[in-house]
C-alpha cells in the first residue's frame, strides 16, 4: 500500500488547491454537512461504502424487527 501511495503524487484526481480553498469554506461556512467528503473518487467510495452498508442492514431487517416487544 505504501509504495501504491509513493507513486501516485501528480496523478490523484483531486486539486490540493481546490480541496484547500473547500476546507477554508466549510470552516468559515460552519454549514457543512458532518461527513464532507472532497473529490469525486471520495463520493464515489463513499457511496459505494453506504450501499453495502444499507444492503446489510436491510439483510437483518427481518430478525431487527423479530425482537420487538409484541403489540409496540
Amino acid at each position: 500500500m505504501t509504495e501504491a501511495h509513493l507513486a501516485m503524487p501528480g496523478t490523484q484526481l483531486g486539486d490540493p488547491v481546490k480541496a484547500a480553498a473547500a476546507v477554508i469554506q466549510v470552516a468559515v461556512g460552519g454549514d457543512a454537512p458532518l461527513h464532507q467528503v472532497l473529490g469525486s473518487d471520495s463520493y464515489d467510495l463513499a457511496k459505494a461504502r453506504l450501499a453495502a452498508l444499507l444492503a446489510d442492514v436491510e439483510a437483518g431487517r427481518d430478525l431487527a424487527f423479530s425482537t420487538d416487544v409484541d403489540g409496540a
